[in-house]
């Protein structure tokens, strides 16, 4: 089970309180805070209680230790996270980047480096003694089933609870709409060849999931960028604007936590693109794989609950909520499922069997749910952690990013620094981030890095966040 990030311990509630002050403004920058001894006696707890708050206040970069004078709140504490501007778009053009691409992964799983870069969860996030109780379980009852093939559309209980699953996202489809793929990369490479073919156009966000363009790449498809908020998502006007003028053949696109920015797109906008893209006839790629990672708990939605016609071609993973390795993932593809079905077939039957076998036995088995709850909180916290250091080490200007949900966070830096050369000196030091280049076709995102957050929150991470925060600044200033 992976480790939860709950606040349990009275210290840890306590340092949450001060650290709601700060940012409601009660202490401002510069400000004092109570003496330890003071707090002490002001909320009824030890003075080693209250010494273990404060270091780790200053730990998430809310305090600053004066010698001989006490605790301070720091400059920048309280301010409010401001994100990247709306990005500019760019028109049709091949991807260009794949070097860039193949050498950020062949630096992005090393152990012996600080992951920053790759959004792989860690194996603290993991429920890796679960899954092998299940793959041990199967591979010993299952012994036939598991050791041989298995073809699509793939295992038809994993599917049926696959389906389930798909309610709580307002999605109501059975077992036979759905087919298991390897991983979400599968569904969105057989998505991408059901709808396309080499030259044609497909409308991405801007930034982008590198992967689309190593899809794009292989497949020899042009991408047209749409103006994306950080926030919000795609911009419908654009958007309209793209179709307007251009033979776009697919639009693609995340409506829950995307992949770099964290937007997620409003459900009144999602309904005007799927409008517009029935007007246009054209079919909608939807990539939800960080779609059950929302910190809050509040049901959000999908552009495929809309669906009525069979157009969007939803694809999504366990890679991300359960484990990368098991490589198993599912599209829900509407009027394109033989399409699909018979692409799959002849490139890779499906996922590996026992794969399927073990995880229908771990989400038949009810801790899914619990799971997820676990992890959400986890991520939750990491994810605020990660902005409280960021804004206090990174250089004045600094832009980023404050998702609902997912685990990544998308950076602007003052434009004198140069992140591809930011990731060379801190792939020195030991330390991976991805630069904003490679979710682009175009140049604008030179001074961006994506950082992940799917890493537990230790002395070591602290440490690399501080080192980057201070390359950083030193590039900036010159």
């Amino acid at each position: 089970m992976a480790q939860t990030a709950e606040k349990s311990t009275l210290y840890e509630l306590v340092a949450h309180e001060i650290a709601e002050d700060i940012q409601n403004g009660i202490y401002t920058a510069g400000q004092k805070v109570p003496s330890v001894r003071k707090l002490s006696k002001q909320r009824s707890v030890s003075i080693s209680t209250v010494t273990q708050a404060y270091a780790l206040l200053e730990d998430q970069g809310f305090l600053i230790a004066k010698p001989q004078a006490g605790y301070y709140v720091r400059e920048g504490a309280n301010e409010p996270v401001t994100p990247p501007p709306m990005s500019i778009g760019s028109e049709p053009s091949i991807c260009t980047k794949s070097d860039m691409i193949q050498h950020m992964l062949a630096h992005c799983n090393r152990s012996d480096m600080v992951n920053l870069g790759a959004a792989i969860p860690d194996i603290h996030f993991i429920p890796a003694k679960a899954l092998q109780t299940y793959i041990h379980k199967v591979s010993r009852f299952n012994s036939r089933e598991v050791f041989s093939y298995q073809f699509t559309p793939g295992y038809e209980p994993l599917r049926s609870q696959v389906a389930r699953r798909m309610r709580y996202s307002n999605v109501r489809c059975g077992a036979e709409d759905i087919i298991i793929t390897n991983g979400c990369s599968e569904a969105l490479n057989i998505a991408l060849r059901a709808t396309t073919k080499a030259g044609d156009i497909v409308a991405v966000e801007s930034p982008c999931y590198y992967g689309f363009y190593q899809l794009a790449d292989v497949l020899g498809l042009k991408l047209i960028e749409i103006p994306t908020d950080p926030i919000e998502g795609i911009s419908f006007e654009a958007l309209k604007l793209a179709l307007q003028q251009w033979d776009v053949k697919a639009v693609a696109l995340t409506c829950r936590h995307s992949n770099p920015t964290g937007a997620s797109i409003p459900l009144f906008k999602q309904k005007q693109i799927y409008q517009l893209c029935k007007v246009y006839d054209v079919p909608i790629i939807e990539d939800d794989i960080y779609g059950d990672l929302g910190f809050e708990g509040e049901k959000t939605h999908t552009i495929k609950a809309l669906d009525v016609d069979g157009r969007v071609i939803y694809c999504s993973s366990f890679s991300k909520t359960i484990a990368p390795g098991l490589r198993v993932g599912w599209t829900i593809p509407g009027r394109y499922k033989d399409k699909l079905e018979w692409l799959q077939t002849f490139n890779t039957f499906s996922a590996a069997s026992i794969s399927q076998y073990a995880l229908n036995a771990y989400l038949e088995g009810g801790h899914y749910d619990r799971h997820l709850r676990t992890v959400q909180a986890a991520y939750k916290d990491n994810v605020s952690n990660f902005i409280k250091l960021i804004k206090c080490n990174f250089p004045d200007g600094t832009l980023l990013s404050e998702p609902r949900g997912g685990f990544i966070l998308w950076i602007c830096l003052p434009e004198k620094v140069r992140v591809a050369e930011l990731q060379e000196k801190a792939l020195q030091m030991g330390i991976t981030i991805v630069p904003g280049e490679v979710f682009s076709g175009t140049d604008h995102f030179k001074n961006y890095l994506r950082i992940s957050c799917g890493v537990p929150w230790t002395e070591d991470v602290k440490n690399a966040i501080r080192t980057l925060g201070k390359m950083a600044c030193g590039m900036a200033d010159q």
